[in-house]
């Protein structure tokens, strides 16, 4: 086990890969499990910080305490130099686990400010994005994700005490449910990721509950309670200007990017010629002294678009210098799934682990260290199509009108359409929505969602629904119709307008891109590179979440907030860019070498022994997919995800 940073005091560097903390206990770090000595339990390899409250001084090897004198948290695994941090008074212990670029000084100042006071939710605001822990001389545990959900904290009862770990898997192994997959979680995960309200704390495992994002976990010992909050979620302010929110952004990456430059000793940068990664690149080029090593991904086979803006961006500084990653077979989507080592949550990016590693390898050969990702720019910058509900809701008919004229001739559909389905939607309140959630989920569509139909709460589930058992679709069914009435119940008791569907869309796709970025670190962890996404910072998440979604939404501009933010620290060029790369074509060419070796995956898929799909039923739209046709590549990538993660359990255990 490599030393665990910040063990017991709060020197070292901020958010970088280099740290003055030194205690902390070394071991191997090889194997996926280990055994875990006095507790009887195997627990996960990879790094992890856990704890049982109230304590047990029977620590599971190879685990050290965080702090010596105190045996309520321990960690165990390789971390980054400085992706744990610590700070302690007489009153208070704090941790803070992820990017925390906030300098030692500052983190001992502000926790004895609020040791004294009891605010330690003001200790969220430091720069970065971080889980933090805060440990109290009278037995207290409190704990506060990031807004994004970045660094989610998992936990559990079991036995008069609650588990905690920043892995599901060392909570279910710490508490017996290391062979109970939940699989309600699972399939809901499969047809209706948008809908987190389906499955509220729920995780793969059954009985393991994760702390959402911008949420508070407090554990009072005294009285044996558990209570989970909300924290200051960010969210629109009706009064927030444009400009107001630009200036708020652009202060809050040029923070973001600086302080990993000046901590970071070796820092690269995704380039992909894209707005977002592109654009942080150029930040983080202006601060550096050096010129930056930026990476851009091209298949010569299956060209995404990408090459032609990355190289003509490069050559418009020399503080660039452009390293191409050149795809092939190996990096094709679903060409190395056996690979992939168990996540700790189903993760969808499996399926396209051959070119991440490829991506990875290629950045760990000129370095390594801290690399700066766009991650999390889409759902912070781009306004979802339910935006036009707020703006319905709004009556601002004249906007209305304007967006939805606009919007049709761009996606070539009747303007009419876009204003009915806005005024539709701006009448439909959630748990209603949730109601035909649960109708469709009984009669599948027959073709995938259109364009108009994301104007909605969420898109109505595909047709890879029909992938499921009858079983499992009436209960997913019956699961939305609770989740139906739990939202009524909530409008009743707090009346008024709340998150409008477009804001609700946002964060939710905000969630799920730092859901992603997670997996990515884990990917990259044994490669010695740190994936970082500035965008998925506290202070710019607060910052870009300030702006009402529809103040987002320009139908002729593409992120408009972003280009008033960087306007003159950007290339134009970099700003005026209007497409995305495109990777259907590799998704196309990679189903159909794969497409032999995931028939008899999906033959044996631990998910038809759970009663969750028909794998035949599969298997059609993966020859579909083969020949061409079009297919639900995001379902099926979900789907191998969890088969994957179920591999990874060892035996897939009974339906719960």
């Amino acid at each position: 086990m490599a030393a665990i940073p910040g063990a017991t005091r709060t020197t070292g560097t901020s958010g970088g890969t280099r740290s003055d903390d030194t205690t902390g206990t070394r071991g191997a770090a090889t194997g996926r499990v280990r055994d875990a000595g006095g507790l009887g339990v195997r627990l996960p390899a990879g790094p992890a910080i856990a704890g049982l409250l109230p304590p047990d001084r029977r620590l599971p090897a190879p685990a050290a305490q965080v702090w010596a004198t105190d045996p309520r948290l321990w960690a165990w695994g390789a971390w980054h130099a400085g992706e744990v941090r610590t700070a302690a008074t007489e009153q208070a212990r704090v941790v803070a686990v992820g990017q925390c670029l906030a300098g030692s000084a500052q983190m001992q100042a502000d926790l004895e400010r609020s040791a004294r006071d009891g605010d330690w939710e003001s200790l969220t605001l430091w720069p970065g994005a971080y889980l933090l822990l805060v440990l109290e001389r009278g037995g207290r545990f409190t704990a506060f994700t990031d807004p994004a959900g970045q660094f989610p904290l998992y936990y559990a009862r079991c036995n008069g005490r609650t588990v905690v770990s920043t892995r599901a898997t060392a909570v279910a192994a710490l508490t017996g449910r290391e062979q109970a997959p939940d699989t309600l979680a699972l399939a809901a995960h499969l047809v209706c990721p948008a809908v987190p309200e389906l499955v509220g704390t729920r995780t793969a495992f059954t009985g393991v509950h994760r702390l959402g994002p911008g949420e508070v976990l407090r554990v009072d010992p005294a009285t044996d309670a558990v209570t989970r909050t909300a924290c200051a979620p960010p969210g629109p302010h009706a009064d927030t200007r444009r400009d107001d929110a630009a200036a708020r952004l652009r202060e809050a990456l040029r923070e973001a990017v600086t302080l990993r430059v000046r901590d970071a000793p070796r820092l690269t940068g995704d380039f992909s010629g894209g707005l977002d990664s592109t654009s942080l690149a150029f930040l983080a080029a202006h601060a550096a002294e050096e010129p930056l090593d930026a990476f851009v991904y091209h298949h010569p086979e299956a060209p995404a678009g990408d090459l032609e803006h990355a190289m003509r961006h490069a050559r418009a500084s020399d503080a660039i210098r452009l390293r191409l990653t050149v795809g092939g077979d190996t990096s094709l989507p679903y060409a190395a799934l056996h690979t992939r080592g168990r996540p700790d949550q189903p993760d969808p990016s499996t399926a396209v682990i051959g070119r991440l590693r490829c991506r990875l390898t290629h950045i760990a050969s000129r370095g390594g260290g801290v690399h700066l990702t766009g991650e999390g720019g889409d759902a912070l910058l781009t306004a979802p199509p339910s935006y036009l509900g707020e703006v319905a809701a709004s009556r601002a008919v004249r906007r209305l009108a304007h967006d939805a004229l606009a919007l049709g001739r761009l996606r070539r559909v009747a303007p009419a359409s876009v204003a009915r389905r806005a005024v539709r939607l701006a009448r439909t309140p959630i748990d209603r929505a949730l109601h035909d959630l649960a109708a469709h989920l009984e009669q599948p569509l027959a073709h995938p969602p259109q364009w108009l139909d994301a104007i909605a709460w969420w898109p109505p589930p595909g047709p890879e629904t029909s992938w499921l058992t009858t079983r499992a679709r009436r209960e997913l069914a019956e699961l939305a119709g609770l989740a139906a009435e739990r939202a009524a119940q909530a409008r009743r008791e707090m009346p008024g307008p709340g998150p409008g569907p477009g804001t609700r869309a946002a964060l939710a796709e905000l969630h799920g891109s730092a859901q992603l970025h997670g997996h990515l670190v884990d990917v990259a962890r044994p490669l010695g590179v740190w994936p970082q996404a500035p965008f998925l910072d506290g202070a710019v998440v607060r910052a870009a979440m300030s702006l009402p979604v529809p103040a987002k939404a320009d139908p002729y501009t593409v992120k408009p907030l972003l280009r008033a933010a960087l306007a003159g620290a950007v290339p134009d060029a970099v700003l005026d860019r209007r497409t995305k790369g495109a990777y259907a074509a590799e998704d196309y060419r990679g189903v159909r070498r794969a497409a032999a070796d995931l028939r008899v995956r999906l033959a044996r898929s631990p998910l038809a022994d759970l009663g969750v799909v028909e794998p035949t039923r599969v298997v059609a739209d993966l020859d579909a997919a083969a020949h061409g046709l079009a297919a639900p590549f995001p379902a099926l990538n979900r789907l191998l995800g969890v088969d994957v993660w179920l591999d990874g359990l060892g035996t897939a255990g009974e339906a719960p």
